[in-house]
């Protein structure tokens, strides 16, 4: 047991460390008002409900924070248009449960070949997995637990909210006056792809975490089965060591937990309308400032985030929807643990056999 002692005080320190990375103030800024102006447009127009659904492609502004304006201006069409057709294939494999699965596995398997292979950076594949996860569920009618609302609608308001994100991030390259560094290229943005030993076992990882997840988590009473797509893959994608992927899977637990004491806080004030609006921006603002320092503390603004959405609009105790949260988290950790674990193995016993000959 001794030995377990000094992991486990790592794990514990990790969660009240800020690690030493900036505090991502412009980063996050952009994330409030991408998430926030087309739930704001749509809110004023009365049909709130649509806004939280065009919010989707507002993650389009996540993406290249390290680049240059221009630079990101150039690279974010391509990100927008691959969260709009996630989404369409959220939306055309959401009357099967089975074609589901393989659609989430496909998405998955596109984004981290993509995204891994190019070197796009965080938030890495899982923004395109949670977009169809999310629109699959959307699109999904009432007997597989779907919302049931029409699916080209879902992908007009994507559309609309990519658009309006990207819009966020270049409208400063308009003001008159302004000097950027000079562009990289497309070439030098998106070059050929190419993967490494380490990047290939992650893709191969988050493919696998997503289709052995969609397949278990229902039988096993996921309260969402594609909250617990996303934390596996969540999970798997950030790192190919062991140390980094346990403390991850903590990171995610306990941040789950404490976002969820910040949700029933808000929870008390009955957010509504421009005050929903506003919540949202705000969290979204500080996930993206605090997530590089502080996974766990970027969970305990995202968390509210997911519960927001669950809940708004649906009358009565959110109590169900709470406890499924803190559950689907612990059995997507659980499950890319045991992935990860398992993989490992078999790599090792497979260069053991190629040693042994």
């Amino acid at each position: 047991m001794s030995r377990y002692v000094p992991r486990t005080r790592r794990a514990v320190g990790s969660l009240l460390k800020l690690h030493d990375a900036p505090w991502r103030w412009k980063v996050g800024l952009e994330a409030g008002l991408a998430i926030g102006l087309p739930v704001a447009v749509f809110t004023l127009a009365g049909e709130q409900m649509w806004g939280l659904q065009a919010a989707l492609g507002s993650f389009t502004a996540l993406y290249g924070a390290s680049l240059g304006r221009q630079d990101r201006a150039r690279l974010l069409p391509f990100v927008a248009v691959g969260l709009v057709l996630a989404a369409a294939l959220g939306v055309a494999c959401a009357n099967s449960a089975w074609l589901t699965v393989a659609g989430l596995g496909v998405v998955g398997a596109l984004a981290s070949t993509l995204v891994l292979g190019l070197r796009l950076g965080p938030p890495g594949p899982l923004m395109f997995v949670l977009v169809a996860a999310v629109s699959g569920h959307i699109a999904a009618p009432a007997e597989l637990d779907g919302a049931a609302q029409p699916g080209l609608r879902l992908l007009g308001l994507v559309a609309a909210g990519a658009a309006l994100a990207y819009l966020v991030v270049v409208l400063p390259l308009l003001v008159p006056g302004r000097r950027y560094p000079e562009p990289l290229g497309l070439r030098v943005l998106l070059p050929r792809l190419s993967f490494d030993r380490d990047t290939a076992a992650v893709a191969l990882r988050v493919v696998a975490a997503i289709l052995v997840a969609s397949v278990v988590a229902r039988p096993l009473g996921a309260h969402r089965v594609y909250w617990v797509v996303l934390t596996a893959v969540a999970v798997l994608q950030a790192s190919p060591s062991r140390q980094l992927t346990g403390l991850r899977a903590a990171h995610r637990v306990v941040g789950t937990v404490l976002g969820v004491g910040l949700f029933e806080l808000l929870s008390l004030l009955h957010p509504t309308g421009l005050g929903l609006v506003a919540a949202l921006m705000l969290l979204q603002g500080a996930t993206e400032v605090v997530v590089a320092r502080n996974y766990a503390l970027g969970l305990l603004f995202i968390t509210p985030i997911a519960l927001l959405n669950a809940t708004v609009g649906h009358a009565g105790n959110t109590l169900v929807t709470v406890e499924g949260r803190v559950l689907d988290t612990l059995l997507g950790a659980g499950i890319a643990l045991v992935l990860f674990w398992g993989s490992e193995r078999l790599l090792r016993l497979q260069a053991n056999k190629v040693l042994a000959q």
